[in-house]
Order: structure tokens, then sequence, then C-alpha cells
């Protein structure tokens, strides 16, 4: 008996004596139920001076508590492990100093026994790999974008001349029709519900100044009139524009007796 006595005093003692390890080690802590019962699984997952939660994964349903030391009175964080999958995350109750070392307990909560890891807490990932990331990833998205612009810019169709028919949409139940003819010139005609309402222009001279391949600058001089007057196209098409302003942007524009609106025309 005395024999046996000794020989179980030595084990205790080999399981509690160098317990301040890597994350991998393990250190038990023996009950008085510990020799009839097995005490619980535990893995802890490294803990940095940037962790919130410890987490990791035990015996399914045991009881997880963090402490600073040993016989601390007070938990750094406390919960349950999953019963189906095992696994736990506890939130701490304060931020952890590097080199500090953390004991991460796990109970049975119907034997009692426990098992526990002395963790090292280790110094927070460094930003520097990050934040170098984030600017190459910014320097990326700058030039993908300007290589998008330029793609947006240029073109893949050709307009030669305006020449044609065109049909605008409707908007407040009015519309428009525009007629470029090398020999009646600019005519523009407004329809509400479909019936023509009012001749715009008639027999207007025109000419023609491309600012890009699709940004035009229409000048034309209404018959009878010798003012001159200025619409600003951007063509979407080889058979599409839209009416826009001297900086190629889309604005809304009075027709005769319509209500300003944005005007879209197609061949």
């Amino acid at each position: 008996m005395k024999k046996f006595m000794i020989a179980l005093t030595g084990l205790v003692t080999l399981a509690t004596v160098g317990a301040v390890v890597p994350a991998t080690a393990v250190t038990s802590a023996t009950t008085a139920h510990a020799a009839t019962h097995v005490g619980p699984s535990l893995n802890v997952k490294t803990i940095r001076t940037s962790t919130t939660k410890v987490s990791g994964t035990a015996t399914k349903g045991s009881k997880i508590t963090v402490k600073a030391t040993k016989k601390a009175k007070k938990n750094l964080a406390s919960g349950t492990a999953s019963k189906k999958t095992g696994k736990f995350s506890v939130k701490l109750s304060k931020k952890l100093k590097k080199n500090a070392n953390v004991y991460v307990y796990a109970t049975n909560p119907k034997t009692k026994t426990s098992f526990y890891r002395i963790i090292r807490v280790e110094a927070a990932a460094a930003k520097k790999a990050a934040t170098t990331t984030k600017k190459a990833t910014k320097k990326t998205t700058k030039k993908s974008t300007k290589k998008a612009t330029t793609k947006k810019s240029t073109a893949k169709f050709t307009v030669k001349t305006p020449t044609g028919t065109w049909k605008s949409n409707k908007a407040n139940k009015y519309s428009q029709k525009w007629v470029f003819s090398q020999k009646s010139g600019l005519n523009e005609y407004l329809y509400k519900n479909g019936k023509k309402v009012k001749t715009l222009v008639s027999y207007a001279k025109y000419s023609v100044s491309a600012k890009t391949p699709t940004f035009w600058k229409i000048t034309y001089t209404p018959k009878g009139s010798k003012a001159k007057k200025t619409v600003y196209l951007r063509f979407t098409s080889a058979k599409k524009f839209k009416v826009v302003n001297s900086k190629n942007k889309v604005v809304a524009v009075k027709a005769g007796v319509a209500p300003a609106a944005k005007w879209t025309f197609t061949k």
C-alpha cells in the first residue's frame, strides 16, 4: 500500500511540475475523482495580445473557464463547450499582456473532473503585412479603375454623320422627331400622344463639330433667322444619342410647349 501511494504521488508531481509550455503542451489538474473518472479533453487556439475571445474544442458540454493564475478567484472568461461539436469561444474581460500565462480549464459537469492548459500569450500579428496588402489592393483597384475608364471612353462604334430620322423617347405624353438631311437641313417636330402638335425647327442649316468620336456639337440656324443655336449630343451607339450640355452631362431640355425632359433619340 505504501509503495502504491508513493507511485501515485510521484505521478501527480510529474503531471503538475513544468506546466508552463507552448499551446501544444498539456498540464492536468488531478482531483479526488481523477483515479476513477477520465478528465475532459481540451485544445486551445493561439492566444495573442489582440485576442478578445479564447476559443478551441473540448469534451462536449464541458464548462470552460479562463484564469490569470491557477488559484485566481475571478475568471477572465467563462462559458460552455457546444454539446454537439465541443467547440467553444469565450469572451475575455480584459486585454492580455505579452508573455503572460493564461490558465484555460475544461470541467466535466457530471464527474466534476477538470483538465487545464497553460497558454503563453503571444504578440499580436504584425500589421505591416496587412497594411502593405491594403496599399497593394488600393493600387490595383486604381489601376483597374483607370483601365475600365479607358475602355468605356473608347467607343466600339463609329458615327460619321447624323443624317437620317431620329425619334425620341416619350416624356409627359410628348415625343420628338428630328430629321437631318443634306438637302432640307435640320427639321424638328413635336408630338403629343403620337399626334404632331408643332414644328420646332424647319429647314435649318447645320454644321457638326465632333468634340470626341461620341460627343458632338451641332450648330444650326433656323430658316428666316439670323441667330445661331447649339445643341450637344452624346452617342451611346451608332443608332442612339442623348441630348447633353456642353460638359457632356445629360440634362433636362424644354421642347416647345412640352415640359423640360431628358431626351434620348434612336434611329
